[in-house]
């Protein structure tokens, strides 16, 4: 399993993925399990050879601690300020934030953030409020552009630790 690598782009940084399809249950009886790359979000299928628990994410979360700025994608006011807020932890597909301002779920935000002061801002076109609560706010992304979403592989690559134990 320590050789386990994406089919795609190469990547040993890959995890489980949720078994939610019935092939996907069918085929866990035979050790047979979906994965997800953690960074060019592939999914395949492989043997393992031993029984695992339905994990409940694909995507691993990387803790960081970025300040961000969003605002409601179609706003009425296109001028008006944003919020601010501070990307508590993110992945490829989304991150929470985590800001005193109140957003709906459903909702749909824009929102830009820089991991340090020497870079230019990372723009998410699009994401979509999946969990709001005091203080956290849960997004999904939806729409943002080939580079920015290049950027943000990059910043998981880094921070990402190996995700599958070596096999003794």
């Amino acid at each position: 399993m320590s050789d386990l690598r994406c089919p795609a782009c190469g990547a040993s940084k890959i995890r489980l993925a949720h078994r939610k399809s019935l092939s996907d249950v069918l085929l866990s009886g035979l050790t047979i399990y979906p994965f997800r790359c953690q960074l060019c979000a592939d999914h395949f299928r492989t043997f393992l050879g031993h029984r695992t628990p339905n994990p409940r994410r694909s995507f691993e979360r990387v803790e960081v601690s970025f300040p961000v700025w969003f605002r409601l994608r179609r706003s009425k006011y296109p001028d008006e300020m944003g919020q601010e807020g501070v990307i508590e932890n993110l992945s490829i597909r989304g991150c929470r934030i985590r800001s005193t301002a109140s957003v709906a779920i459903g909702s749909r935000l824009r929102l830009e953030f820089q991991h340090s002061n020497d870079s230019f801002p990372i723009t998410i076109e699009e994401a979509v409020v999946r969990s709001s609560a005091t203080g956290a706010i849960g997004l999904r992304f939806t729409r943002l552009g080939r580079n920015d979403e290049r950027r943000i592989r990059q910043l998981i690559d880094v921070w990402l630790p190996e995700l599958l134990p070596s096999s003794r």
